[in-house]
């Protein structure tokens, strides 16, 4: 099959200049290079986003696969094709907002229609919302006459808790209240779906007009805030003769498509477009401690999940004897699965990239920010605008006090940084001439060119009293190690982490790790088999 269509999936840029004189090894020629490429969706992703079934659809794709891309492909067309329609498309992560209206839905209504998008009719709304900020919830909850609460509502009623956690509790709440629940919508878009709760799933399909389509993208990889990966039958329940209510495998019609149609109902997208194939793997290994010393903890067990997941098992297997007898499992990414422009043979500006991952360790967090701080002044001295460096980390204590002092550290050495999610603009993410310093939560669903992934030692280190397990920690891992377009430096405490790191490292592009299974893992991520049996693979 042809892999590649003459399709925009992001917005052009104007390409930067480059100075005569600048060194072959400079870092702007890198980014030039992927600048001046046409971003493309492949054969198959275009289809999945151009078909809409007349119904209920997941995706299922690690980072970079392109799922928001396609969603707010299909939300253009169907708001094109229909615009009488009601439609929502939902988001977790506030500084997306702007990303996701601007840069992606209202160019793509442009190309096909030359006009505007009509923004009553197509709805961009945060998940919760805010007095400021449209939100889903908070739509429903004055639809139907309710006060909707907020987090100092939920402060006062629960304590503190999480975001994810506080969300959940107000839409278990308004799931109590509303009998029966408003119809506003004829199709409703939820993308970042791993962190948001079952309740939540539940109101948004209850807002649909026939023939509910609810369309929800998510990657357990990075579910920071939920560990649960939403089969169909634990989120929406079964009928009384046990049928599922949304029915995404060999249910009502013994086939995985839509009748009469070659629309599947459930998608699992596998080529990564924007994540480097060395920085998916490593966050791979350390995602799922495929290399913890302790044994792994999370991941799927066969090799048509490992396929789905882009990967093929090169040797070895997942057998109870290979478990008990101590064998290795070897994978590796195919070629045709790995469309970075970096990860291919005529890359042009390859002596510019220098090191992809780089790795630093400290005794204390203020010689982290101190080095980190001496290294983008270096950055922006070769070339580097500051808005292409981004500064995240894994949640660790005394949140607050580490960005003051962190952006302390960068204005003593004349670089201006700010930190995303404050005011006057609380959805920014990207501010020219300044570096982004945002938090895991807020760093989820963006990306720069440049990732300084910081306090990494807490990926081991999981807070008790925000009920945090290591499973959560390696997913913040995760996150922050696909946020690069290119390079992303790990730094943090001396800690067991950076050792799986440098292994990883080390291995690329094979990854061999112990064979484990079911039995063994903390956390599964295979889809059930009743729905995921024999289920094909987009690509």
């Amino acid at each position: 099959m042809t892999h590649q269509t003459t399709v925009e999936i992001l917005p052009v840029t104007l390409l930067r200049e480059i100075p005569e004189g600048t060194a072959a090894n400079s870092p702007i020629r890198v980014i030039q290079n992927l600048e001046s490429r046409v971003k493309i969706l492949d054969e198959e992703q275009q289809k999945i986003a151009f078909e809409y079934p007349d119904g209920p659809q997941r995706l299922r794709g690690l980072a970079g696969t392109g799922k928001t891309v396609l969603f707010a492909k299909r939300a253009a067309k169907i708001h094109a094709e229909h615009p009488d329609w009601n439609i929502a498309f939902v988001f977790f992560t506030r500084s997306l907002y702007q990303q996701i209206i601007e840069e992606r839905i209202g160019r793509y209504y442009q190309e096909l229609t030359g006009r505007a998008p009509n923004w009553d009719k197509l709805k961009v709304l945060h998940a919760w919302g805010a007095k400021d900020q449209p939100g889903f919830y908070r739509t429903l909850a004055i639809a139907a006459g309710i006060k909707p609460k907020n987090v100092k509502d939920v402060e006062q009623e629960i304590g503190k808790v999480s975001p994810a956690q506080a969300f959940e509790y107000v839409c278990n709440g308004l799931e109590r209240q509303l009998v029966p629940v408003p119809c506003l919508y004829d199709a409703v878009f939820i993308d970042e779906g791993q962190d948001l709760p079952f309740a939540f799933y539940r109101l948004a399909r209850n807002t649909l007009t026939a023939p509910k389509r609810l369309y929800w993208a998510y990657d357990e990889a990075q579910g920071i805030g939920s560990l649960t990966v939403p089969e169909p039958a634990q989120v929406f329940g079964r009928e009384a003769d046990g049928s599922p209510v949304v029915d995404l495998g060999l249910g009502r019609n013994h086939s995985f498509f839509y009748e009469g149609t070659t629309i599947r109902k459930s998608e699992n997208l596998n080529r990564c477009y924007r994540t480097p194939q060395l920085l998916l793997l490593v966050a791979q290994a350390v995602n799922m401690g495929l290399l913890r010393a302790e044994g792994p903890l999370q991941g799927v067990s066969n090799q048509a999940e490992w396929r789905k997941l882009g990967y093929e098992v090169l040797e070895g297997d997942f057998t109870e004897a290979s478990v008990q007898a101590g064998q290795q499992v070897t994978i590796a990414r195919p070629a045709d699965k790995n469309l970075h422009p970096i990860d291919q043979e005529n890359f042009k500006a390859r002596e510019a990239i220098a090191e992809l991952l780089s790795l630093q360790t400290f005794a204390t967090e203020a010689e982290e920010q101190e080095w980190i701080a001496q290294q983008i002044v270096n950055d922006l001295r070769h070339g580097l605008q500051p808005s292409d460096i981004l500064i995240t980390a894994l949640v660790g204590e005394n949140e607050k006090q580490y960005w003051q002092s962190f952006q302390a550290k960068l204005t003593a050495y004349g670089v201006k940084g700010f930190v995303a999610g404050g005011e006057p603009n609380r959805n920014e993410f990207v501010r020219p001439g300044q570096v982004t310093l945002a938090n895991i939560h807020r760093a989820k669903g963006n990306e720069a060119w440049k990732v300084y992934a910081c306090r990494f030692h807490c990926a081991t280190r999981p807070l008790a009293w925000k009920q945090e397990s290591e499973l959560h920690k390696r997913n913040e891992a995760f996150v922050a190690l696909t946020r690069s377009r290119v390079w992303c430096v790990v730094t943090g405490l001396d800690d067991p982490i950076f050792e799986e790191l440098r292994q990883a490292k080390a291995q690329y592009p094979q990854l061999k790790f112990p064979a484990f299974n079911k039995a063994s893992l903390r956390r599964v991520n295979d889809e059930q088999s009743s729905e995921a049996e024999l289920e094909p693979v987009a690509g």
